[in-house]
């Protein structure tokens, strides 16, 4: 069937803001794939004139079903006596469907600044046309800093919606269907905020950790008490007024802190009792939330209370499980470049997924995909996330929460790619990775295109030789993977790549991501940074370099330095 200017996009007379938003979607991309293709919208108090696309819940719906069982924001786009209908199961959904019809022709949304867009004489879609479609995963957030974009999002099909107090994150406003978001402050480590020290240590220090005989409120050390029934109250208390000023929000998040050392939870008598009993630190864990969201429920029968499974409460506990209205979010670790399910190093997390996916109705996942301790090391797990998403899928994981840079946008190792590639899984685990790869290497790259594929090709096969976690030093990991000649032939790759670059936006694409190369000389001090006596010198130039392309960040806490030399 083919769609032409005498088509109209129907919307409904009481129409959503997002409803709205996906008809002047729709139209603004038809016109872009065949100019001529310029369609009227109007609303559903005008007479049906066939052929039209109907979009929502308009009074010339024949067929309103969405829900499928086991997805999410799910969606149907058919087509019937030649018009085009397009339901979602909620505003968000609507949105969603309009993009993937565009997909049907040819239309791609790699990254904020990169589209593929078909120039066609004719738009043909395919007589009997019935996309029907949810994901897996009813939260899906990558918090990548090149993904948080509010368009890119949508056209993506992310609805995680986290964003703290210092503004990072993704926002996907009411008005196009709303996201996934948490109430207060922040969406993870929230004890200290839920019990702030500052308010309380001084008159209750039994509000906080016993560790060694002594309670203690030290930043990034210490928790809350577990068992102490003030902090239980005073815990659920707060949370209920982030509850009220945010009553669009169904999460909070009741979570322990972040910590430099593994034992910071409370060791008081009661609280040992329980992780005794539980043979696991979890295990209190597990009765303060369960607690915590009993109370909760009095008054927000349908929120979720959200926790951790991190650093010492990973292990699950013996006998306590979470309450029906609990969310788990169970942290990976291990081994990021060999699939959870196969490596020796992802032993202890595996295990602990095969148990928390028994006893946990609401799992979700935090999973780490970058090396936190230096941004621009190579780190070849596009093999391994596919993999990884379907073993989550296959553990009844409900939510994943995808952690990279996330500090500022810009990228030096393939961050864009990886977030493309994880915004298709996280819709669709089956979605077939080599080939969306390469769609989102042709566009971002142009000309450079298979010399970038060519050193995935390469670093990806030299990853399969060594464990990578999500902090280590790039010199520690590759300096024996890479001789001399291979040295070489990689600083030639990406001489070539830039090179073969057609315009200034894929070639400022291919020195970005050249710099994950470049960074390996520079820590490892190996081909031109082998000069010492001229290093202070080209490291300066590194660091100008990485500044005058975008790059402004080198680790989870540090930025590019800046300007030392004059």
């Amino acid at each position: 069937m083919r769609i032409t200017k005498d088509y109209k996009i129907v919307i409904p007379s009481k129409v959503l803001d997002a409803e709205k938003y996906a008809a002047k979607e729709l139209k603004a991309y038809l016109e872009k794939i065949s100019p001529e293709c310029v369609l009227e919208i109007i609303n559903d108090s005008v007479s049906a004139s066939t052929p039209e696309i109907v979009i929502g819940n308009s009074n010339r719906t024949c067929y309103t079903e969405t829900h499928i069982e086991g997805l999410y924001d799910a969606f149907h786009v058919y087509e019937k006596n030649g018009n085009i209908y397009i339901f979602g199961e909620n505003a968000r959904a609507v949105i969603y469907a309009v993009y993937r019809l565009l997909e049907t022709l040819g239309c791609r949304f790699f990254s904020a600044d990169t589209e593929s867009i078909p120039s066609l004489a004719n738009i043909e879609l395919e007589d009997g046309l019935d996309i029907f479609e949810g994901s897996p995963f009813e939260y899906r957030d990558i918090y990548w800093g090149c993904a948080f974009d509010t368009t890119w999002s949508l056209k993506n099909r992310l609805n995680g919606a986290c964003k703290n107090t210092r503004d990072m994150g993704r926002n996907i406003p009411e008005t196009l269907g709303g996201g996934l978001n948490y109430a207060g402050p922040y969406f993870v480590h929230t004890f200290s905020q839920l019990i702030p020290p500052d308010e309380y240590f001084d008159t209750h220090p039994e509000y906080f950790s016993k560790i060694d005989g002594e309670r203690t409120a030290k930043h990034l050390y210490s928790q809350l008490c577990m068992t102490n029934p003030d902090v239980i109250s005073l815990s659920a208390k707060k949370a209920c007024q982030w509850l009220r000023e945010n009553p669009e929000r169904k999460m909070v998040s009741i979570s322990q802190n972040d910590s430099f050392v593994l034992n910071s939870y409370c060791q008081c008598e009661e609280c040992s009792k329980i992780i005794e009993r539980e043979g696991a630190p979890s295990g209190a864990l597990i009765y303060f939330v369960n607690a915590v969201a009993e109370k909760i429920e009095a008054e927000f029968p349908d929120v979720i209370v959200d926790t951790l499974a991190y650093q010492y409460s990973v292990k699950p506990p013996k006998y306590i499980k979470p309450r029906k209205n609990v969310c788990v979010r169970l942290c990976t670790g291990g081994c990021g470049t060999h699939p959870i399910e196969t490596c020796e190093n992802n032993a202890s997390i595996k295990g602990a997924f095969d148990t928390w996916s028994e006893v946990c109705a609401n799992l979700y996942v935090w999973d780490y995909t970058t090396n936190f301790a230096q941004y621009l090391t190579p780190y070849p797990n596009l093999k391994a996330i596919p993999q990884n998403i379907k073993f989550f899928k296959n553990h009844n994981v409900k939510g994943l929460f995808v952690q990279g840079q996330f500090q500022e946008a810009v990228n030096g190792e393939f961050g864009e790619l990886r977030s493309y590639l994880l915004s298709r899984l996280l819709w669709n685990t089956a979605a077939d990775v080599e080939r969306e790869a390469q769609e989102f290497i042709d566009a971002y790259y142009g000309n450079a295109a298979p010399y970038v594929s060519e050193y995935l090709k390469f670093i990806h096969k030299k990853g399969t030789e060594t464990h990578m976690g999500c902090a280590f030093s790039c010199k520690e990991k590759w300096d024996d993977l890479i001789d001399e000649n291979e040295l070489g032939y990689l600083d030639k790759l990406w001489l070539d790549a830039i090179n073969a670059c057609e315009d200034e936006k894929t070639r400022l694409h291919t020195v970005r991501s050249s710099m994950c190369h470049e960074w390996f000389k520079f820590d490892a001090k190996r081909g031109i940074y082998a000069d010492a006596e001229n290093f202070e010198r080209l490291r300066e130039n590194f660091y100008k370099k990485c500044r005058e392309i975008g790059i402004e960040r080198l680790s989870e806490g540090v930025g590019i330095p800046a300007p030392q030399l004059t």
